[in-house]
């Protein structure tokens, strides 16, 4: 697409649209070049916003329709039939007809789609990605049911309709859930709507709902989903910063552009988790609601004053944040998750202060933008027949590695693993190399979370200061070369390119900032150190290249010319260095790390102490106790790219093995295996780095 060019997706069925509830045709969504822009600027407007939400409400009901034309008859539970689907769409086309923006908060709750697409899969005789057991086929379908009971309650149509009840609970999408009305794991329940009123009756008992005003007040057997930022928060907030950021206050979320319905917390629906359905209420009890609550506005606010069209975004986009428990901490990173199957929704663990919060609500809400406008305009190519597409989660709840483009062809910047049909990337922010479509969701993302501490560093102090400069200076570097290779990749479109020029513009003027020495030191420590265990632990070199490297290493001749290194990825799970998590504690405390290298030091824990060091600045402490780890466990490869990182200045014998490990280590095992004089990793770096000098290359 060039710049002023429009580009649009159709409906299925010749671009002539689909029938939707109230039997209105879906729009023909059309993306000018001058939108492509905006949003890739993050500075998209309400009109663009407006475009990505319709986008996603044209799927959704194309999604809705397929299943009422798949579905035929529900079968009920047991041996007897259930309802027809056509009852449930017309109800739901009824209740649009009564109010069309009252079906919107019931279309808009991020688990309908996500029930909608996956079932659309199971009946079209694909497969989920759900762990666990997966509900009887009758009652996902009879959550359509349940889709047009709630339209129903916010429009005051009358209406009775059979519903599934999960564990006794019967979800009101948009709202919450009601009972419990029965003793089973799934059961059907009556949900019946009159005179502005409506009761959820079961096989136990019967719940009264509040009426539609009233929805997000708890009751006796009705658990909502809980207000965190209402609309009023950030058209409060954004209405002080709205002239400057040209964002048009109450703009942004409504069917009009504005906040709609604002931040929910979700921990009671069944189809608010990823990755496991339906999923039982958590409770968190009036504490923890307090804190998600107050991390949340607070946020907000932060955003409305720092960075408005982040703010704006936020308030368009993101509707539900689903509280959730991830295995790691990610290096000192609140863990969060997206799904392209979820618009709007955002899990996520409770974030420890304001800027974090508003950090991961700025690299969520990209996710959505690209999510919506990946929907209507193709940034990527398809990938080769037979290799499936990058669809699935994204975010920082996977994000564990280093971006990196390299310099040599055929290297990881991009490049095919031998058997894939499918160019994998190095992915700046995971352990595993990722495809085209995967890196383009991280520089998005991570490309308005570098704007954001970039932001966050002119107004923040002390402690918070020293943390948004370290911030910046990582999300710059590791944008910067995730860029670089997807431009060089030859995976993008016209669009895509034209898109990734916009994300990239301010680059250049941001490497040219100046960080503070120490954050600067630190991150330009944890990038370096999560590319060289990134490259050896997915590149490799051929089995006869390391026993020639070995054997004139034995015999002492030269080091010959090495050859580029080829992509092997690794299956194994690894987990994240502590370097990260040790570099946000030493700004905000430094005197803690003190306190650990001194007790690492007292308990001789060779590993603790030499990153403790390296963290504090100590280069010389740091080499001795990795001296010490490597004497001990010689083949220990991250403690030798722990030496070289601290070594490094002016030794080209360092910057072969981070550059290379790959080869360095394979040629240590080789070494070692045939019973050969044990070789020092960095010696042998030294050896290959000399053949580098000889042939004119950079060490």
């Amino acid at each position: 697409m060039t710049p002023g060019r429009e580009s649009s997706r159709r409906s299925p069925g010749g671009g002539r649209g689909v029938p939707a509830p109230g039997g209105h045709r879906l729009d023909l969504h059309r993306v000018s070049g001058a939108s492509l822009r905006a949003v890739a600027a993050g500075e998209a407007g309400p009109a663009d916003l407006a475009l990505l939400r319709a986008g996603q409400r044209s799927q959704l009901l194309l999604v809705l329709r397929a299943l009422r034309d798949r579905a035929g008859d529900l079968p009920g539970p047991g041996r007897r039939g259930g309802p027809s689907a056509r009852p449930a769409w017309e109800g739901l086309a009824a209740a649009e007809e009564r109010d069309a923006e009252a079906v919107g908060a019931v279309l808009d709750d991020p688990s309908v789609m996500a029930w909608a697409m996956r079932l659309l899969r199971r009946v079209g005789g694909g497969s989920g990605t759900a762990r666990g057991a997966a509900a009887p086929l009758w009652a996902d379908l009879g959550q359509f049911r349940a889709v047009a009971a709630a339209a129903a309650l916010r429009t005051g149509t009358g209406v009775s309709l059979r519903v599934p009840a999960y564990r006794g609970l019967v979800w009101v999408p948009g709202a919450g859930v009601a009972g419990p009305v029965s003793r089973r794991r799934w059961s059907e329940a009556e949900f019946h709507v009159a005179g502005g009123g409506a009761v959820v009756r079961g096989e136990c008992a019967e719940v009264r709902l509040p009426g539609a005003g009233a929805l997000a007040e708890p009751a006796a057997g009705w658990r909502p989903l809980v207000e965190l930022c209402g609309p009023e928060d950030v058209l409060r907030e954004l209405d002080g910063g709205a002239r400057s950021a040209g964002v048009a206050p109450g703009g942004a979320g409504r069917r009009d552009g504005g906040p709609g319905q604002g931040l929910r917390l979700d921990a009671v629906t069944p189809y608010r988790d990823f990755d496991v359905w339906p999923r039982a209420p958590l409770r968190l009890g009036e504490r923890r609601t307090r804190l998600w609550r107050e991390r949340l506005r607070g946020a907000c606010a932060l955003l409305a004053r720092e960075s408005p069209p982040d703010a704006a975004a936020l308030a368009a986009l993101v509707r539900v944040l689903v509280p959730r428990a991830f295995p790691s901490s990610l290096g000192g990173l609140v863990p969060s998750a997206s799904s392209p199957e979820a618009f709007g929704a955002v899990a996520l663990s409770l974030p420890y202060d304001e800027p974090q919060t508003a950090a991961v609500l700025v690299h969520e809400t990209r996710h959505q933008e690209l999510t919506a406008l990946m929907s209507l305009v193709r940034l990527v190519r398809e990938p080769t027949a037979g290799v499936a597409g990058g669809a699935g989660v994204t975010g920082a709840a996977k994000a564990d590695g280093v971006a990196g483009a390299e310099e040599a062809a055929g290297a990881e910047g991009a490049a095919e693993a031998e058997g894939a049909a499918e160019r994998l990337y190095y992915a700046p922010w995971r352990g595993d190399p990722r495809p085209a479509r995967g890196v383009l969701h991280g520089v998005y993302a991570f490309a308005g979370v570098a704007r954001f501490w970039r932001a966050h560093r002119e107004a923040a102090e002390g402690a918070g200061a020293r943390r948004a400069d370290f911030e910046f200076a990582v999300f710059r570097e590791q944008v910067g070369e995730a860029v670089a290779a997807l431009v060089a990749g030859g995976d993008l479109t016209e669009a895509g390119r034209l898109f990734v020029e916009e994300v990239a513009a301010p680059l250049e003027r941001w490497r040219k900032e100046e960080v503070p020495a120490e954050p600067a030191r630190l991150a330009a420590h944890y990038c370096a150190a999560r590319r060289a265990l990134w490259r050896w632990r997915h590149r490799a070199v051929g089995e006869a290249l390391v026993a020639r490297l070995a054997g004139d290493w034995a015999a002492g001749r030269p080091a010959p010319p090495l050859p580029a290194p080829v992509l092997a990825p690794s299956e194994e799970a690894h987990r994240s260095p502590a370097f990260g998590t040790l570099a946000r504690l030493s700004l905000s405390a430094p005197g803690a790390i003190t306190r650990r290298l001194r007790r690492a030091e007292a308990e001789g824990d060779a590993v603790a102490a030499a990153k403790c060091a390296a963290v504090a600045g100590d280069a010389e402490a740091a080499e001795r106790w990795y001296g010490v780890r490597v004497a001990a466990h010689p083949g220990d490869a991250e403690a030798w790219i722990g030496a070289a990182l601290v070594r490094r200045r002016g030794s080209a014998a360092a910057a072969l093995l981070l550059d290379r490990p790959e080869t360095v280590f394979a040629v240590h095992r080789a070494v070692v295996a045939a019973g050969l004089r044990p070789a020092d990793p960095l010696e042998l770096a030294g050896w290959l780095a000399a053949a580098r000098g000889r042939d004119g290359a950079r060490p």
